[in-house]
């Protein structure tokens, strides 16, 4: 075989192997979160996400509108998962959040609790005269009322099939004297292939 016939047996066989099934790359399309995807699999996914916290946000804002004060502060604990999925739960927390911000404030405020260290630090640098300040505020502001949510499941499968019930429950209690405001269950279950990975 010449050497000139070389580069062209292997720019034919690169052509080929590149126009080869399963190695030209992946293909990825747009798809709408708020449906149920054909994946298969029993556990959280996106719809189950939005449909909860569509739910209980409205449930939520209701409930703290039709409160008599206009200046109630509630800070949002992160969800406590105890279900067999290792799921994000911040996926839930901050979707619940934002909804609430944008449908009862001004009259509902919102004590950001996950940056309450950073804060204290700012507030301290514009104290000691490290940082400027546009006028100091007396304290940090303190909840009236506290929001909390849990996720349980359920589960049980049998040979390549799969049961998962989960249970999405959410409560707003007194900062003060610890009472239960409200407290509400969102339930699911879904049936399908045990086979499926979750990441």
């Amino acid at each position: 075989m010449s050497c000139k016939r070389v580069p062209v047996l292997f720019l034919a066989l690169a052509a080929a192997a590149a126009l080869a099934p399963g190695c030209a790359g992946a293909s990825s399309r747009r798809v709408d979160p708020r449906a149920d995807d054909d994946l298969g699999g029993t556990m959280i996914d996106s719809s189950d996400v939005i449909a909860v916290t569509d739910r209980a946000a409205a449930d939520l804002s209701q409930y703290l509108l039709a409160s008599q004060r206009n200046d109630l502060v509630v800070a949002v604990a992160t969800i406590r998962n105890e279900s067999v999925q290792p799921i994000n739960t911040a996926l839930l927390t901050d979707r619940m959040r934002d909804q609430l911000v944008q449908t009862t404030s001004p009259r509902v405020r919102y004590r950001a609790t996950e940056h309450l260290d950073d804060v204290l630090k700012e507030r301290d640098g514009k104290r000691t005269g490290a940082l400027s300040s546009s006028g100091a505020k007396k304290n940090v502001v303190g909840a009236d009322a506290l929001l909390s949510g849990r996720i349980s499941s359920l589960s049980k499968k049998y040979e390549g099939d799969r049961a998962d019930y989960f249970q999405l429950g959410f409560q707003l209690v007194d900062a003060e004297d610890g009472t239960i405001l409200f407290s509400r269950q969102y339930e699911f279950k879904k049936i399908g292939d045990s086979g499926v990975i979750y990441q």
